[in-house]
């Protein structure tokens, strides 16, 4: 029983780590704002990345804790400083270096950065990593929630390659150890990742999708629609 607890398991992040990659690699196609909406937002971020584990996890009793969402004590208050700033250190060459930081591109990516960095964690940390380290221990959980936080990443056309992969394997084995280190706590990761984002997209901001106006205004519409679905499993939760 679980062996095929075990092997259900895998399977399903399998079809969820390709439908991830479809996805993305669709909206990518023709980037137009209701096709990106549709495949990234839509496909991509409240379907596979939410309302999935969502539903397989709607047995669970604590569902919020089972997925890392807990508070914060001065443990987890130390692991995010350390890793977060950890994160940032990809600006210290160029700073060095006196290199131009192009800063006035964040303000366009940080709502956008702010809803895909929450899918990102709440999936391969809360939701893959928890339930790995359960069946696997915290050792495989960790190279697989990495493993699968880089392998996503093929959608977009700009990381189709081994030596944006391996980075990328290396950040999210960074964030998977993160998150063990904090107690499993789905905050810490989150607020690991996201300044990481931030200086990526300023760094390397070629790699990652066009922001525009209308990037943030779809973002925070669906960060809308993932309050209203966790409010409405809570609620039917809770009756």
């Amino acid at each position: 029983m679980n062996k095929m607890k075990k092997s259900k398991f895998v399977l399903l992040c399998i079809v969820i780590e390709a439908m991830l990659i479809l996805c993305i690699t669709l909206a990518n196609i023709n980037p137009t704002t209701i096709l990106y909406f549709t495949f990234y937002n839509l496909g991509y971020g409240l379907l596979f990345s939410i309302l999935v584990p969502l539903y397989c996890l709607r047995k669970e009793k604590g569902i919020f804790s089972s997925v890392g969402i807990k508070k914060l004590g001065v443990r987890q208050f130390v692991v995010l400083i350390v890793f977060a700033v950890f994160s940032c250190g990809q600006l210290i060459p160029l700073i060095t270096a006196g290199k131009q930081i192009p800063w006035n591109l964040l303000p366009m990516g940080i709502v956008p950065l702010t809803m895909t960095t929450f899918f990102e964690e709440f999936l391969f940390r809360g939701f893959v990593q928890e339930r790995m380290e359960k069946h696997f221990g915290w050792f495989i959980a960790i190279i697989v929630s990495g493993l699968m936080f880089s392998l996503y990443h093929l959608g977009y056309p700009g990381y189709r390659n081994v030596g944006s992969l391996l980075l990328l394997f290396a950040v999210g084995v960074e964030f998977a150890i993160a998150y063990k280190l904090s107690g499993n706590n789905l905050v810490v990761s989150y607020f690991v990742n996201l300044p990481n984002a931030f200086v990526t997209y300023i760094v390397r901001n070629n790699q990652f999708p066009t922001m525009r106006p209308r990037s943030s205004i779809a973002a925070a519409i669906t960060i809308v629609l993932i309050l209203i679905t966790f409010y409405v499993f809570q609620k039917r939760k809770v009756e």
